[in-house]
């Protein structure tokens, strides 16, 4: 029963007031006082009324009811994400108080009130959970006193942890737990998983692994079925052709294991190049929804870290019988292309193959054998290398008028000590041989999916669309700060980004800008529909080259098969695959260089701790409100602090409007500038590094 109107009590309740000032304006008799407290108790729990620490009462006023993603903060407050559009101007503030125990990531409905102190703004109070997101956490058990905490990592929220039992807890280990209970302020969490002490030196790297789900490990039934497959060719089709007596070579990297391609070249009487790319026919063993190609398709990719690599296939099929090495028969698809001497493609075939590779080469050994340093002795090797290096300076060149975007920006390989810590960081140049490769295999991609669009058969693209004309316009104005006159058009094609990026070679500050361009691309992603490849500037391109460590050059050699080899009809079947693993392929392979940029940036920020206090000379790579970036030899980036450049507190440093230069009135930092840096300090587990002016 309503002792008094729910409107007029709002109105009335859109400024604070007491139990007592509510009931000397509505007159309540002190018979009636215990039905108001029940009144106002049940427009509390329907979250009409709420109710101060100090014990007042108001009732804001209701906008709507909407549902999103929890983003928590490292404070008691949180935002809710517009799960259809999740831009910040669109999310809602969620005092700490009415968060609800939501953590990081839930799914929650929520009320949105006016706020009553500020008129444009708004603010929200969760009020159901709609779906928990977080599976678990991880962080480290230790002794507080008499009692057990747990300081989790990567969490954010003003949360308490109780321990469902301390039996097994190590002072200082890591552990992956599950919250078995959600409290106001308290989770109750249990041991799923110990990971190791704080001392250990892949500790680092173990967490952002477990944390992805990612796992080196393969199910009993994935072994149980690797195991059964042969692990030597002993019968041959009828419909293979048999390459075993050519030359077929392997180039590939001093530490690789597994080698998924192999290359074969010749010179016509005509002056023509026969090129042959073989690749694993890995589907010849990876049976469609097999265990194995259930768990490839789950892991969707490779993935390489400093100091291992979680494969896509179980080690019995990718370093055993579809791993191309020297002196072994192998089954592999053979793309054959003859080439004139303009580049042009004069005729495609694919067909499946057996070889047996005479050489398992290195791209060291190659580009010492082409810079003259060294010979391998044995003159048909010489000479089919010498024809790759001509052939290889034909697509160089074609690929160039195309408008092939080659950013050549150098990787970085980290080299690790006998313990696993990272002993020194080094630039990986690329040489003839690697670039051979490269465009062997960019010649391979393009054929088949031709070859095959052409056929109408249906197919999965890698497909890289045209860079953002507001990026482009933003490229336009570093090149404007930085004096360089030429600007690219909002519309330029990839010729005029090719001519563009060898202008920019010729300059000190060649990494930022290419770095600057690579920022105005899109990215390449999977799909069933072909919108060309810009960055290859290719009309036509899938990968097809690797599919012992990708999952959609499998499904491409399963196509080849049913469409090209067995002649089968039935688009359907392929079409609903396709159409799923667009998707999902493009996002493990998102998900997999996210892994691998955090453990480079951990294992980068694990070797600079060693040099905190030194000072380098360093370029500003980007600029924001609290400071900026630079990069230090190509090697690694540091973020110096606004709060940490001279004279800051009096005169506070100011972004321009354009965000190219920071500045106060004693002086300017802009972006593409050397400046002196010391190390000042760094974040393993975040993988930042801070820095100071020297």
């Amino acid at each position: 029963m309503e002792i008094i109107s729910e409107e007029r009590l709002k109105n009335f309740l859109r400024q604070e007031k007491t139990f007592i000032e509510i009931v000397r304006k509505f007159n309540i008799p002190f018979n009636l006082n215990h039905q108001l407290t029940n009144q106002i108790s049940n427009l509390i729990e329907n979250f009409v009324v709420f109710k101060t620490p100090e014990g007042k009462y108001y009732a804001p006023k209701f906008l709507k009811t909407t549902s999103g993603i929890f983003r928590a903060t490292n404070s008691a407050f949180g935002f809710v994400e517009d799960k259809e559009n999740p831009i910040q101007k669109n999310n809602v503030f969620i005092p700490g108080r009415f968060t609800a125990s939501a953590l990081e990531g839930d799914e929650v409905k929520i009320n949105i009130y006016a706020d009553r102190f500020k008129s444009d703004q708004v603010f929200g109070i969760v009020t159901k959970i709609i779906q928990r997101n977080t599976k678990f956490l991880i962080g480290k058990a230790f002794k507080n006193g008499k009692y057990w905490d747990f300081e989790p990592v990567n969490f954010k929220g003003g949360f308490l942890f109780r321990w469902n039992s301390t039996d097994d807890l190590i002072n200082d280990n890591y552990y992956k737990v599950k919250i078995i209970d959600y409290q106001k302020n308290t989770l109750k969490i249990s041991i799923i998983q110990k990971i190791g002490h704080k001392s250990e030196p892949f500790l680092y790297v173990k967490i952002p692994i477990i944390e992805s789900e990612v796992s080196n490990k393969f199910s009993a039934d994935v072994l149980e079925e690797a195991e059964k497959i042969e692990k030597e060719i002993t019968n041959i089709e009828k419909n293979r052709t048999d390459l075993r007596d050519e030359l077929v070579i392997t180039i590939d990297g001093e530490d690789t294991k597994d080698f998924d391609d192999a290359i074969s070249v010749k010179k016509t009487n005509e002056g023509n190049f026969l090129l042959k790319v073989h690749i694993a026919d890995v589907a010849h063993y990876v049976k469609q929804d097999s265990p194995i190609d259930v768990e490839a398709q789950r892991r969707g990719t490779s993935i390489y870290l400093p100091h291992t690599v979680i494969p896509m296939l179980p080690e019995e099929l990718s370093n055993g019988i579809c791993s191309l090495k020297p002196n072994v028969d192998r089954f592999t698809i053979t793309m054959e292309s003859l080439i004139n001497k303009r580049g042009e493609n004069l005729s495609i075939k694919i067909y499946p193959s057996v070889i047996n590779s005479k050489w398992r080469l290195t791209y060291k050994d190659v580009n010492n054998f082409f810079n003259g340093k060294s010979s391998f002795n044995d003159t048909n090797l010489e000479k089919m290398l010498k024809t790759a290096q001509e052939l290889n300076t034909i697509l160089s060149l074609f690929k160039k008028n195309q408008g092939y975007i080659d950013l050549a920006i150098d990787e970085i390989k980290i080299i690790l000590d006998e313990q696993g810590f990272t002993e020194s960081l080094k630039l990986k140049s690329r040489g003839t041989s690697e670039e051979l490769i490269e465009n062997f295999m960019i010649r391979a991609n393009e054929n088949v999916s031709e070859f095959l669009t052409k056929r109408k058969i249906p197919i999965l693209y890698r497909v890289h669309n045209k860079p953002d004309p507001e990026k482009i316009m933003i490229f336009n104005q570093i090149l404007k700060a930085l004096g360089v006159k030429n600007t690219l058009k909002l519309n330029s094609n990839s010729r005029e980004f090719a001519r563009k990026i060898d202008e920019i070679k010729t300059k000190n500050n060649d990494n930022f800008l290419k770095y600057s361009i690579l920022r105005t691309m899109q990215k390449a992603i999977y799909s069933t529909e072909n919108i060309g490849h810009f960055g290859l500037a290719a009309n036509f391109y899938s990968h097809f080259t690797s599919p012992i460590r990708r999952y959609p050059d499998l499904i491409l050699h399963r196509i080849i098969r049913f469409f090209i080899f067995e002649k089968n009809k039935n688009f359907d079947f392929f079409n609903e695959i396709l159409t799923k693993n667009s998707y999902l392929t493009t996002e493990l392979e998102q998900k997999a260089f996210n892994l691998e940029r955090k453990i480079v940036n951990i294992k980068k920020t694990e070797y600079v701790k060693k040099l905190i206090g030194q000072t380098f000379n360093a370029q500003i790579t980007s600029i924001i409100k609290s400071g900026f970036f630079v990069e230090i030899n190509g090697l690694f980036d540091a973020m110096l602090s606004n709060k940490s450049l001279p004279n800051n507190e009096n005169d506070p440093y100011q972004l321009t409007e354009d965000g190219f230069c920071i500045y106060n009135s004693r002086r300017r930092f802009k972006l593409g500038e050397f400046i002196d840096i010391k190390i000042e300090s760094v974040n393993v587990w975040e993988g930042k590094i801070s820095a100071i002016l020297a």
